[in-house]
């Protein structure tokens, strides 16, 4: 708005001076409400950053969750072969058997182990001295009991 228009309009000195006066307060309240908005838009970048900082750190923070829960997966692992071993060496099972014992606890791994050793500390039977009289030679009989006297 300019004041050539404003007197197109047949409007007086004092007129315009009124007019004017309240354009320039509306222009001025425009201006302020333009430079909040742009403080708020330095706001709002500041804030996507810290955002895109905090999705980094959240990243980050998921995969050392990601490892700890591997590193904890891979300690059960060894803590459980390590008692299968501690069991079958208390069962008396050779240890390259140890790894074929099955369970999640240790109750489990010693009744497994338990049935494991029935089979392998099994006592083989021997025969049985004959009891029937053999038919030897009186001369072959006599040696035979000097032999059986020496034992």
């Amino acid at each position: 708005m300019n004041r050539e228009f404003l007197k197109s309009l047949e409007l007086t000195d004092e007129q315009i001076e009124k007019i004017m006066a309240e354009y320039g307060k509306s222009i001025n309240s425009y201006k302020e409400k333009i430079e909040g908005l742009e403080g708020l838009s330095e706001k709002v970048k500041n804030y996507e950053r810290q955002l895109e900082e905090l999705q980094n750190t959240l990243q980050a923070k998921e995969q050392e969750l990601t490892q700890v829960d591997e590193l904890q997966s891979k300690l059960k692992s060894y803590e459980l072969e390590n008692l299968k071993i501690k069991i079958a060496n208390q069962a008396g099972i050779p240890l390259d058997l140890a790894s074929r014992l099955s369970g999640e606890t240790e109750e489990e791994i010693k009744a497994d182990a338990e049935k494991l050793a029935g089979f392998i500390n099994q006592k083989p039977t021997l025969p049985l001295k004959p009891t029937e009289p053999e038919n030897i030679d009186p001369k072959e009989q006599a040696y035979s009991k000097l032999l059986e006297n020496l034992v």
